[in-house]
């Protein structure tokens, strides 16, 4: 096959076009690929989840963000602000009109804000800062949502991401012995006695328990074989039926109720203690205790005294 000279010329001259777009290819990644852009951590649902133990003041913490594939080269200022109506709107997309559901704005007793800036320092081999909220969870219910709604107010340097400038920053509750990040579950198993107007009559039990932080030192679980969901709970279920299991130091525990149970500890120390099982490292809880509750007889109702003799081992917690 012949090469005409006309074939020959246009490729030489194609040469140097060719190496100038290879060379603009490569000089693309020596840069920034993406603008920077400022963002607040979050979940899909703007929220930021800080677990605190009851009992003390901790502090947690936001964490603002610079995007970008290049380290900033000048000190970014970032500024935030509460948000009104970040959390309304969270409520009603989630829950519409069952305000029983809805997330509470943290009481302004349970937390500071010293500042409201914070910088990312190009001096910094990091690419977030972060804000600290001082918290202090006593007094807060188990069974409801706090959070502190606040948004970017402005940034010295950059953009804002505008589907990252809000968060809610939830306040998790937890203690030693269970935690509301994730649900906390006591497998119990032991024996039963319904003390019944037809007689005494015993069983062997076994039932899955949540248990729920709600003082430094103390559980809520329900009483007997009774149980629940967190999703789907009731106040007046938990009125009903919940008891308090406080854990001393001198490692026995302490039950009372918790709403309206009728509930009675017995039996002394040696029925009522909690340890750690140095082969799985989990919590155990023995307990002996009788409580008040409405119980089927020969096809009626009537009200009698249980006794509950049990044992209770944690189990890993679960989201």
């Amino acid at each position: 096959m012949k090469i005409t000279m006309k074939k020959i010329i246009m490729t030489l001259c194609l040469l140097p076009i060719l190496g100038l777009v290879a060379c603009n290819e490569d000089d693309q990644f020596k840069g920034e690929l993406y603008k920077k852009v400022i963002y607040v951590l979050s979940d899909d649902d703007l929220i930021f989840q800080s677990e605190h133990a009851l009992g003390e003041e901790s502090t947690g913490y936001l964490t603002l963000y610079c995007g970008g594939t290049e380290h900033i080269s000048q000190d970014v200022t970032v500024e935030m602000e509460p948000d009104d109506d970040l959390l309304y709107e969270y409520n009603y997309k989630n829950f519409d009109l069952n305000e029983s559901k809805y997330a509470l704005p943290l009481p302004e007793e349970n937390y500071d804000i010293d500042d409201f800036k914070t910088v990312l320092r190009a001096s910094s081999p990091d690419s977030y800062s972060l804000l600290p909220i001082k918290i202090r969870p006593d007094g807060l219910s188990p069974d409801k949502q706090y959070m502190i709604a606040m948004r970017i107010k402005g940034v010295s340097a950059f953009e804002i991401n505008p589907d990252k400038q809000r968060v809610l920053f939830n306040v998790v509750l937890k203690n030693d012995y269970a935690t509301m990040l994730n649900t906390t579950y006591y497998q119990t198993t032991g024996r039963e006695t319904r003390h019944t107007s037809a007689g005494d009559m015993p069983s062997s039990v076994s039932v899955t328990r949540i248990a729920a932080p709600v003082s430094k030192n103390a559980i809520r679980m329900f009483a007997g074989t009774h149980t629940y969901t967190t999703a789907s709970v009731t106040p007046e279920e938990i009125d009903r039926y919940a008891m308090t299991v406080t854990f001393n130091e001198d490692h026995t525990l302490t039950i009372a109720p918790y709403g309206s149970i009728e509930i009675e500890q017995l039996g002394g120390p040696e029925d009522n203690y909690w340890y750690i099982d140095e082969t799985l490292g989990h919590t155990v809880l023995v307990t002996t205790y009788r409580y008040k509750d409405e119980v089927t007889v020969n096809d009626a109702k009537e009200t009698c005294w249980i006794t509950m003799s049990e044992t209770s081992i944690r189990r890993a917690t679960t989201n």
